[in-house]
């Protein structure tokens, strides 16, 4: 079930990630019912290949959390160089503010991934993690990223398996504010899974592996609980809500989410 707001520009630069306040909601989250932050970054870094002097360009950096554990656990080398880019002004600022530390490693631009700025065969690596689902279109989006990377260059893109976060998905459409709201319930990363994006990616990249990756949460804070569910696209009604997340931990244990996710990693 797909929410096709989250697919639009304006709405995802001025209102979803105006600032990096949902994102974080979803993070905090993740860091504590999730794979730890270390894990998950440390991962991340271990898989991805990049010759000498690499240039790298992150679409869709968010507030650059990636890049700021990088430099605190010594994960960026010397000769790197990192173009950050976002869609939102607000976004770019937060990832300024994390990178601080290291200035001369990174750039700032604003960025469209279907619309890129950049000149042809630009980029030894391109990251993109959990943010194609977002693109307008994955097929132009696809066509940018392999436009911009140079001949044997990779794409590492992170994103979500049709079966995650599924419980979410049912807290939407349980508790919706009103009759108003039935289109912007959905699932955002429906546009790009783990099932679907893997022939997407075929059309544009000689060679597509994946990496999957999944578990069961168990989540014992309902205010965490309820942030993520409201960081989400529709807005819902916060009583009821609260009081069915409540219910179900006190008489479980635990609030039960489900964790379906992986990377894409795409040659040129």
């Amino acid at each position: 079930m797909v929410n096709n707001r989250m697919q639009n520009v304006d709405h995802l630069r001025k209102t979803a990630y105006c600032d990096a306040t949902n994102l974080n909601a979803r993070i905090k989250f993740w860091q504590l019912y999730g794979e730890t932050r270390d894990d998950a970054f440390s991962n991340f870094y271990d898989e991805l290949i990049a010759p000498e002097n690499a240039n790298f360009l992150d679409i869709g950096c968010g507030p650059a959390h990636y890049w700021e554990w990088g430099i605190q656990h010594d994960r960026i080398p010397a000769d790197w160089t990192v173009t950050l880019t976002d869609l939102s002004q607000g976004m770019i600022d937060e990832a300024k503010r994390n990178v601080s530390v290291r200035p001369e490693k990174f750039s700032f631009e604003i960025a469209d991934v279907c619309d890129l700025q950049f000149e042809d065969n630009s980029f030894d690596v391109v990251t993109a993690n959990y943010m194609l689902y977002h693109a307008r279109s994955q097929d132009l989006a696809l066509s940018e990223i392999a436009r911009v990377l140079k001949p044997g260059g990779h794409l590492y893109a992170k994103t979500n398996s049709d079966k995650h976060i599924i419980e979410f998905l049912d807290l939407q459409k349980r508790f919706i504010a009103d009759e108003s709201q039935i289109d912007n319930i959905g699932l955002a990363h429906a546009a790009f899974t783990l099932e679907n994006g893997g022939s997407m990616l075929e059309k544009h990249f000689s060679n597509v592996g994946i990496i999957r990756e999944s578990g069961i949460c168990e989540a014992t804070d309902v205010d965490v609980v309820v942030d993520y569910a409201r960081s989400m696209d529709a807005e819902l009604d916060l009583e009821p809500l609260k009081a069915a997340v409540k219910n179900e931990i006190d008489n479980k244990g635990f609030f039960k989410v489900t964790r379906s996710s992986g990377m894409f990693i795409a040659k040129k």
